[in-house]
């Protein structure tokens, strides 16, 4: 079962070698060359290891057919080997047990016959493996690259020793499959020259040697190389490297690079180098390469370096050094710590030389000094740079006719007048929101201009800006400030809008309470007001914002009408705020009736009848409800009454006391007052 699986895996990882591209035809490269005792060499290598794999199974066929310019008829192509395969293990134990020495054999042999460990199917499982196919092929081809036996054990390498020299052949490579495509080569039987190797450059360093040529010219001709130093003692070539040299040290450099480490300095020592094609041979031996390791470590830098100011613009400068390796001094200066050095003693100083006097020394600006020592191969070191003391403790002063503006972009331009100081270095600006609160340096390093701009932000609630600049000198000595600028920006930014907090209808009118505008420089806060239906607020009413609320009682109103009221703040820029989401209200409206005021009582006892007659405005659109009580009994409903004033009924005794009352109620449902007590007795 295990066995099983393993083969599972093994097909798993070929078929993921061909079927990442199910329209891809694998193919292999020849390459071709004649070789002396050898005859016509071909070598070839695959476009992917998996159709390595599978080569090596299926094998090769090799056929060769004369080539020649003139000769009429199709080509005639004859086999040289119909199925080329690897050689078998015990082949290649017994050709290794014949070469013990030679290790690409061994390690082609390794790639090809190596153990498959198996692994648990899965896809991690096939991924490894087809990594692990991938080195075996990279293994492969570099062994057959520099070994003959390992590239024809391997079936990458075949030699035909029948080819006629002077002959030109088409040579055929043809897997026996159909999944990987052959190639054609056509080769000349003569030899070819190969050239010699010639260093172009020798770096000479510090117990090493840098051995570059040019890549672009030996890539053609050469896989890797081969270097040899002299051994002096036993005057014999020693190969250096163990691996051929294929490197060319950097990512796209335009050279091959050798580098030898040396045991000390100024040891002569001799260098040859030989090119390896890839089809194992050996080019021509370069011509003898002479170098050495040199001196590249730069003296210690001078201490103690001191400085004199002698007046008249001499300045002494002196200084110790701890080696006597040195060849002398060179001197350069700035007026800056760190950049602009100029040398200023325009050749060198001889190497005893202790002390310098600058006759270019300037008293209006910083002098800055940089001593450099060198040795007799030129390796250089300098001191830190060194401030030339000059004592001046006298500020420029104070900057006047500051002046600026402005504009609606928020772009700041201010300037002012030159100071008449000699060792006057610049200005810096300092601006702050507040008068009396911190100045920030707006411009980093001085300015040597009496001109300058900023730019300011807009969208904020700030109005105000200050600047006020400073000067200074050479030796770094501050002016006091200049007197304040107080500048105003555009205000861009509307006040924020009151907010309702309370509102009543009653008969009085629509109260309406609010907090005012919280911004700064807000001038009025407006009540705005509107029927419902209308497209247009109406100002009713506007305060300031010396409180924080205010209310209005809006009395101008229609009973019963719906008003929509909203707020909105205008600044001191005549920037308004937004209106507030609308307050609606409807206006108070009294749906008390107008009681019943005189009610006329007759009482008629030849026929026991009672009659109740009033007056009502619109009796036809009223109803009247008559209440009735007795001296036993409280009010009650007795009759409705619809579009008449009077009314009658019939008594059987008035020993009794009557009393009645009226209420007038509408078709809306409005209703009056009682009317007041009616009587009969």
């Amino acid at each position: 079962m295990q066995a099983f699986r393993t083969l599972i895996l093994v097909l798993a990882v070929v078929h993921s070698a061909f079927a990442a591209d199910d329209t891809t035809q694998f193919s292999i490269k020849l390459t071709g060359a004649y070789l002396e005792g050898y005859g016509l060499v071909l070598r070839w290598a695959h476009s992917s290891p998996g159709s390595w794999r599978v080569c090596n199974y299926y094998g090769y066929k090799i056929e060769r057919a004369v080539f020649r310019e003139g000769v009429e008829g199709g080509i005639q192509w004859t086999t040289l080997a119909d199925s080329l395969r690897p050689q078998s293990l015990e082949s290649w134990r017994r050709k290794v047990k014949a070469n013990p020495t030679d290790t690409l054999l061994m390690v082609a042999g390794q790639a090809i016959h190596g153990k498959v460990n198996p692994r648990e199917f899965s896809i991690k499982s096939i991924q490894d493996k087809s990594a692990e196919l991938s080195n075996l092929y990279a293994a492969c081809v570099l062994a057959s690259e520099y070994s003959r036996d390992a590239a024809l054990f391997a079936a990458m390498r075949f030699e035909d020793a029948s080819a006629i020299a002077g002959e030109h052949y088409l040579y055929r490579v043809s897997p026996n499959t159909v999944q990987v495509t052959g190639a054609v080569i056509a080769l000349a039987a003569k030899p070819t020259e190969y050239p010699k190797v010639i260093v172009d450059t020798v770096n000479e360093g510090e117990r090493k040697v840098e051995l570059l040529w040019k890549r672009d010219i030996y890539k053609e001709f050469y896989s890797a190389f081969n270097v040899y130093r002299l051994n002096e003692r036993k005057q014999k070539w020693e190969k250096l490297n163990g691996a051929p040299v294929a490197s060319t040290g950097y990512k796209k450099s335009d050279y091959f690079i050798y580098r030898d480490s040396l045991t000390e300095n100024y040891r002569p020592a001799s260098y040859r180098i030989e090119g390896l094609t890839s089809f194992g041979n050996l080019g021509p031996m370069s011509d003898v390469i002479h170098a050495q390791g040199r001196d590249r470590t730069p003296p210690d830098a001078p201490t103690d370096v001191r400085f004199e100011y002698l007046g008249n613009g001499l300045m002494k400068i002196s200084w110790r050094v701890a080696q006597q390796d040195i060849e002398g001094f060179r001197i350069s200066k700035s007026n800056e710590k760190q950049k602009e050095f100029v040398e200023i003693t325009h050749g060198p100083l001889p190497k005893n030389a202790r002390s310098y006097i600058d006759s270019t020394c300037n008293e209006m600006i910083n002098n800055y000094y940089w001593i450099g020592v060198f040795d007799a191969e030129n390796n250089v070191n300098v001191s830190f740079p060194n401030y030339g003391t000059i004592i001046d403790s006298i500020p420029p002063g104070a900057p006047e006719g500051v002046t600026g503006s402005v504009d609606t972009n928020g772009v700041v331009t201010l300037s002012w007048k030159l100071g008449p100081e000699p060792d006057l270095k610049g200005y810096y600006v300092h601006s702050s929101n507040h008068p009396k609160q911190t100045y920030i340096n707006r411009t980093g390093e001085p300015l040597r201009d009496t001109f300058w701009t900023d730019t300011l932000p807009l969208n904020v609630l700030t109005e105000d800006i200050y600047y006020k600049i400073v000067a200074i000198d050479h030796r770094s000595n501050y002016s006091q400030y200049s007197k304040v600028l107080h500048l105003r920006k555009p205000d861009l930014v509307p006040p924020s809008a009151p907010v309702f907090t309370g509102s009543v209808s009653d008969k009085n009118g629509n109260l309406i309470r609010w907090n005012n505008s919280s911004s700064h420089d807000v001038r009025r806060n407006y009540l705005l007001r509107r029927k419902r239906g209308d497209q247009n607020f109406i100002s009713v009413f506007d305060c300031p914002s010396t409180v924080p609320a205010g209310q209005y009682l809006d009395k101008d109103l229609k009973p019963g009408e719906t008003y929509e009221y909203t707020m909105e703040a205008e600044d001191d820029a005549g920037l308004r705020s937004g209106r507030l989401s609308v307050l609606s209200l409807r206006a108070y409206l009294d749906k008390t009736l107008k009681p019943v005021s005189k009610v006329v009582v007759e009482v008629d006892t030849s026929r026991k009848q009672v009659s109740l007659y009033w007056n009502y405005p619109n009796k036809q659109q009223q109803t009247f409800v008559l209440y009735r009580a007795t001296k036993s009994q409280s009010f009650v409903t007795h009759k409705v009454l619809k579009a008449t004033t009077e009314y009658r009924e019939g008594y059987s005794s008035l020993s009794d006391s009557v009393r009645y009352r009226i209420k007038v109620i509408n078709d809306e449902g409005w209703q009056s007052e009682f009317s007041e007590v009616i009587s009969v007795k």
